[in-house]
């Protein structure tokens, strides 16, 4: 069993963002070869961040998203002295790694589907770690 790791970094520049990383994320299983079927894990080592995966073809999709999960969890109604609890739930919410398996060197990702960062208490600098093992 082959296994690889890598990781990145992604500066975010406002509060609350959804940011695609496919396109990282598969250069990274890229490396790794084409001859390679297996899976890639996708963690977020930060209690205000989370990885999802959903659509990327039309942006109103994930503004959508970001305006529910702000009308359940609302940044002005929480108690904590550092204004970032719903951050904390949000990120508790959405969680912090996926899973996703992969062959011939590419994410199996369905024709619509992307990885997002999401980002819930920037502008930060944010790490992703990916792990990754096969056969």
């Amino acid at each position: 069993m082959l296994i690889k790791k890598f990781n990145f970094s992604l500066k975010t520049n406002r509060r609350e963002q959804f940011i695609p990383i496919s396109e990282e994320v598969n250069s990274f299983v890229q490396k790794v070869g084409e001859n390679i079927i297996g899976t890639c894990k996708i963690f977020i080592p930060h209690t205000t961040a989370a990885i999802i995966v959903n659509q990327n073809v039309n942006p109103d999709v994930m503004r959508d998203f970001q305006n529910y999960l702000n009308s359940i969890v609302p940044h002005k109604r929480m108690l904590n002295v550092q204004g970032n609890s719903d951050a904390h739930f949000k990120s508790s919410l959405l969680g912090t790694f996926v899973e996703v398996p992969f062959e011939k060197g590419k994410l199996s990702l369905g024709e619509w589907q992307d990885l997002f960062f999401a980002e819930f208490d920037g502008p930060r600098t944010r790490t992703v770690l990916i792990q990754i093992w096969g056969q």
